[in-house]
């Protein structure tokens, strides 16, 4: 069986569906091909999974008036003949997309080559490419109940958002140097970096230090080399990130769908510091406010300053009872056998 992933944007958008393929890979006669974005990073992310990539033309579906809307509606033309001329070739059963606008020509092409699409919605409420991908889909998977907003209900499937196998097992964090007489706090600021995040973390970083040890994900973007006694700053987190999420006091981070998800299955206290709407189309924020509806994280939705940043920090590292509760709540929001569950739903048309 041949499947074809497609996606891209963010690594939020890749390691979920390498999740999905780790579990594909215990099936006989098993093949993948992925279609996206020529990124760097992206592109090796995938290949490290053994998956061949191949690039097309990314055009963004902006919101807003941009003279780029017009030379990207090229782009979309153009990727959606690369995608067609790759899925004639190579005839995969199944086309899966994880979503990003990277996603939309290949699925379209896919539905007009008559190959059935499965796409997934790892936010709170679903994005524009998963609107559109939607309307070729068989199978719509969503995170939780409640996250399909218009989404045709007959095609909608609960499955939860998968989470990478390789954060399951203990890694070696010795390097770390972590010490065993103050809390972890474990900062991160995605894969391309936050730099709200970061700035905030070093404008506090004397205080932050005093009361954890501190390991940092500045992202490869924003990577600053600084010395200072408990205080461990690193461009991206590997494999180790899940022995450091079971480690950890508290984590901060921003609130893709990916990361949260993560956060919920290890049971992590977490401080979320979404993108705001001005800065996105505000789908961290509903991921953020539907955790804190449930109490399973704290999360600044108003304006951040130095200040109440270090407030929110050091409340919870000061108080493990606060940050039990939230880890207990977490536990119960996650959702687990994700990625079996969407590997099942691919192989159903097998």
């Amino acid at each position: 069986m041949l499947v074809c992933f497609t996606g891209g944007g963010t690594l939020g958008h890749i390691y979920p569906a390498l999740a999905v393929h780790d579990v594909l890979l215990e099936t006989e006669g098993y093949s993948a091909l992925w279609i996206g974005r020529d990124n760097e990073g992206e592109r090796e992310a995938v290949r490290r999974a053994g998956i061949p990539f191949y690039p097309i033309q990314s055009g963004k579906m902006r919101r807003y008036w941009s003279w780029e809307n017009f030379s990207d509606i090229f782009r979309l033309i153009a990727a959606f003949f690369q995608a067609l001329s790759l899925l004639r070739k190579k005839r995969p059963d199944v086309l899966f997309s994880k979503g990003g606008y990277v996603s939309v020509p290949p699925v379209f092409a896919a539905k007009l080559l008559g190959i059935r699409v499965i796409t997934h919605e790892s936010d709170a409420t679903p994005g524009l490419a998963t609107r559109l991908n939607s309307v070729c889909a068989s199978v719509v998977c969503i995170p939780f109940a409640g996250s399909e907003g218009s989404l045709n209900p007959a095609k909608v499937v609960v499955s939860g958002n998968p989470i990478r196998k390789e954060l399951s097992s203990d890694r070696d964090i010795t390097h770390f140097n972590i010490p065993g007489d103050i809390p972890l706090l474990l900062v991160l600021g995605g894969s391309q970096g936050s730099r709200q995040i970061n700035t905030l973390v070093r404008e506090n970083l004397p205080l932050l230090c005093s009361l954890a040890f501190v390991i940092h994900q500045c992202g490869e973007n924003d990577y600053q080399d600084i010395e200072m006694e408990n205080y461990f700053p690193v461009p991206l987190l590997g494999p180790e990130l899940g022995t450091l999420y079971r480690k950890s006091a508290l984590v901060v981070s921003r609130g893709g769908a990916g990361t949260i998800s993560e956060l919920l299955v290890f049971g992590c206290a977490s401080l979320i510091i979404p993108l705001s709407m001005e800065s996105s189309r505000g789908d961290q924020v509903a991921n953020a406010k539907r955790l804190v509806q449930e109490g399973g994280a704290r999360a600044m939705l108003g304006e951040v300053t130095k200040e109440n940043f270090m407030k929110e920090v050091g409340d919870l590292l000061e108080n493990p009872e606060k940050r039990g509760i939230l880890s207990l709540n977490a536990k119960r929001l996650a959702v687990t056998g994700s990625a079996e569950m969407i590997a099942s739903l691919i192989l159903q048309g097998a």
